[in-house]
């Protein structure tokens, strides 16, 4: 395995608000929360790699998650609440039974 690339602290946030085309990137400290493994993260946190054609890559911190960036929300996104996920089922038809539950 390559060693990650190390990032000055005002280099990271600038690939941050380059790369992430979803969401905006106020400071380092500003918090995510990954759709895939329901884990919540810093800017500081995130993995930046480049591709070799020399685009910047990021990937959800948390070990073995392959999110980026179209898959984090903002902390207290309402559509990772269960009660609200269960209404979007709902919305398509589904019933309540069928739908699917949070771990």
């Amino acid at each position: 395995m390559a060693p990650k690339p190390h990032f000055a602290l005002d280099e990271r946030l600038t690939v941050l608000r380059a790369a992430d085309h979803f969401r905006s990137w106020h400071s380092l400290d500003d918090q995510r929360v990954c759709v895939l493994c329901e884990k919540t993260f810093t800017g500081r946190q995130v993995e930046i790699t480049r591709s070799r054609f020399g685009r910047f890559q990021l990937r959800c911190p948390t070990d073995g998650c392959p999110a980026g960036p179209n898959q984090w929300v903002y902390p207290g996104n309402p559509l990772l609440s269960e009660t609200v996920y269960k209404d979007w089922w709902r919305a398509l038809g589904e019933r309540e039974e069928h739908a699917p539950s949070f771990v």
